[in-house]
């Protein structure tokens, strides 16, 4: 699930590492990881350019290409749609195509022109393979990916590592918790014990964001905000990331400055550096969670 290596086809090619965030759930055999490393930049499509319906591209008779990595190349193979249900699709070699299926299919993706398709499951036989259309894909990943919270978040299941697995950060400037607007659910510590390392903050996220401001102690000034939740816990991890810095220390006369923020990644990382500016406080605020699920860990804030 973690620290997974991959590599390119070629010889001499990019690679990196990934860690699975979401498994597809009743064994679809389909997976999400977050890659990162020298991979990273041969990702592929924008998810949001990925087809959502295949119904004309997928009948029988229709001509694919096959693109799979062999021998260090990636290799293309004419491939034609045998039959397709509302999931899956089975695939056999085009006329003229050795039937070659068996042996490193698993995983290629087939393309009509350059709009992905279908990719490839198993191979039974060297005649034929069994794909999942990429629409279906997209219903898959998409549970995670595009969630958003419109009413009560759904509930994580309860697993026993959620209070037990810790992920923590290096020490920045020293931090109090001044103010959170939820509880900490049963088991699980408040903020002011999170900052002192002494557990994971776990709390439940609904249509409502949750804040968190906190007082930097021993300094005015900051260019670097980092948050960590661990993975794989049971817990949901924060998505949508909101910082409010505040220079003033007359709760009187605030003077709030906002800072555009990127999303945590699903593997539960947030780093954001920024030009040095004066703050007092700064207010972290999470409006979703990844698959708008509930409830939301955090494990570590470090300022610096």
């Amino acid at each position: 699930m973690d620290g997974i290596r991959l590599g390119s086809g070629r010889a001499g090619g990019p690679i990196g590492t990934a860690t699975i965030v979401y498994v597809a759930p009743d064994d679809a055999d389909i997976s999400l990881g977050v890659v990162r490393g020298g991979l990273e930049a041969a990702c592929g499509n924008e998810w949001g350019s990925l087809p959502r319906r295949l119904d004309d591209k997928l009948t029988p008779g229709t001509q694919l290409m096959l693109q799979r990595p062999r021998q260090q190349v990636f290799e293309g193979r004419r491939l034609v749609v045998h039959s397709s249900g509302p999931k899956l699709v089975r695939l056999v070699p085009a006329p003229g195509e050795r039937a070659d299926l068996f042996g490193g299919t698993s995983g290629a993706v087939a393309f009509s022109g350059t709009t992905p398709v279908a990719m490839v499951l198993k191979a039974s036989s060297a005649n034929e393979a069994l794909a999942m259309r990429m629409d279906s894909v997209m219903t898959l990943v998409g549970q995670i990916l595009e969630a958003r919270p419109t009413g009560p978040a759904p509930e994580v299941a309860k697993d026993a590592k959620d209070v037990d697995r810790i992920v923590t950060l290096p020490q920045g400037d020293p931090l109090d918790a001044v103010s959170w607007s939820a509880h900490p659910v049963d088991d699980a510590v408040d903020p002011a014990a999170m900052l002192a390392e002494e557990g994971a903050w776990i709390f439940q996220l609904g249509p409502e964001p949750v804040h968190l401001t906190l007082r930097l102690a021993r300094t005015d000034r900051l260019s670097r905000i980092r948050l960590r939740t661990a993975v794989g816990t049971g817990s949901a991890i924060p998505r949508e990331i909101g910082i409010v810095t505040d220079s003033s220390t007359d709760a009187a006369r605030p003077r709030p400055s906002s800072i555009p923020a990127p999303e945590m990644t699903p593997d539960g990382e947030f780093d954001l550096r920024i030009g040095e500016r004066f703050a007092h406080t700064v207010t972290i605020t999470i409006r979703s969670s990844w698959g708008g699920a509930s409830p939301v860990r955090l494990d570590a804030v470090s300022i610096d």
